[in-house]
């Protein structure tokens, strides 16, 4: 038996059923023992949303999509501990199996067959949504709804720092996107001050044999090839993309410069929300749009991705959160993209 607040019995969502993604209305989930129903605040929208919706990404079927988000507890099954109704909270998204080596060792945010939300299982596009307890976590009181919808990325980017780099190192965070920014100030703010930030651009040229590392952002076939070329022999690649399809690699090349590959998953969650807490981070923060508005948001993603962006449930269709990159000026241009989500 859960211990229920005052929760409606249906809800908005943005659902994925077969090839089609719609604002619906659906049933409010119900917490099992082990559960929290949280009331979603804010939930950013990243790059892997986007895969889904367009299904580049296999998922289940129907899915409510969307993994990044903040809220407040409405209610907890019997079993949970720790947490109460009106709670500010944030949670991790992929959800451990408990039974893995990587989970056994302590290692659960890196488990290696996780439940992920929004793809294998019902995601925070939504009004409310229903997680286990065990990714569950208080939300600072200094940070805002927004801020800790953003803790997932940042627990994604201190990853970098389980590759075994080390300050006097000559580093570099390759790609111009908000993932290659927001990984360029963590290494930052943790003893990395010079790490250098570039992306494909044909005017800046980057020196041959000279970088210790880099972190990849841009999963292509050419920035592979360029990573290649600027690391020293026996220097290494983080991969922190995820994308939808394999990527070629020269792998002769590699080999000759017997370069290593690290791949990094997560960090801590709860240090994320420690990162959040302790570093000003605004400036990586874009709008948040109303959820009916996420057609439009998905198209402004596929265009370009320096700002994270958010959807609120609770905002109405016609207001908007505006802090920066304002979506409304290409309306027109998302709105013909959105068609293929409808």
């Amino acid at each position: 038996m859960s211990f229920v607040t005052a929760v409606p019995s249906r809800m908005r969502a943005v659902l994925k059923q077969g090839r089609s993604v719609q604002l619906s209305w659906v049933a409010v989930p119900e917490p099992g023992p082990w559960d929290v129903l949280v009331r979603v605040e804010v939930a950013g929208v990243c790059r892997t949303d986007i895969y889904v919706a367009q299904g580049k990404l296999p998922c289940a079927d129907p899915v409510i999509l969307g993994h990044e988000f903040a809220g407040v507890v409405a209610s907890v099954g019997s079993e949970v501990h720790g947490f109460v109704p009106g709670d500010r909270v944030a949670a991790m998204p992929a959800i451990p199996c408990d039974s893995c080596p990587r989970c056994a060792s302590g290692m659960a945010e890196c488990c290696a067959r996780p439940q992920f939300l929004g793809l294998s299982r019902h995601g925070a596009f939504a009004e409310h949504i229903a997680v286990p307890a065990q990714v569950v976590y208080h939300l600072p009181d200094s940070l805002s709804f927004r801020e800790g919808a953003y803790a997932e990325p940042v627990c994604a980017s201190l990853a970098v720092l389980k590759a075994g780099i080390q300050p006097g190192e000559r580093g570099l965070v390759f790609g111009d996107n908000r993932i290659a920014g927001l990984t360029k100030r963590v290494l930052s703010t943790v003893g990395f001050p010079d790490v250098e930030m570039h992306g494909m651009d044909e005017s800046m040229w980057l020196e041959t044999d000279a970088y210790d590392f880099a972190v990849e952002t841009l999963p292509t076939r050419e920035a592979f090839d360029e990573l290649i070329r600027i690391l020293r022999p026996g220097g290494r690649i983080i991969l922190k993309s995820r994308p939808p399809n394999p990527v070629e690699i020269d792998l002769t090349a590699a080999l000759r410069k017997e370069l290593r590959f690290e791949a990094v998953s997560y960090g801590k969650f709860h240090q994320s929300l420690e990162f959040l807490a302790r570093n000003e981070i605004g400036d990586l923060l874009g709008n948040t749009h109303p959820l009916e508005d996420f057609a439009e948001v998905f198209a402004a993603e596929e265009i370009g991705e320096h700002f994270k962006t958010f959807l609120s449930p609770g905002l109405m269709h016609t207001e908007r959160f505006c802090h920066s990159g304002s979506v409304r000026g290409r309306n027109d241009h998302f709105r013909r993209v959105a068609n293929a989500y409808v």
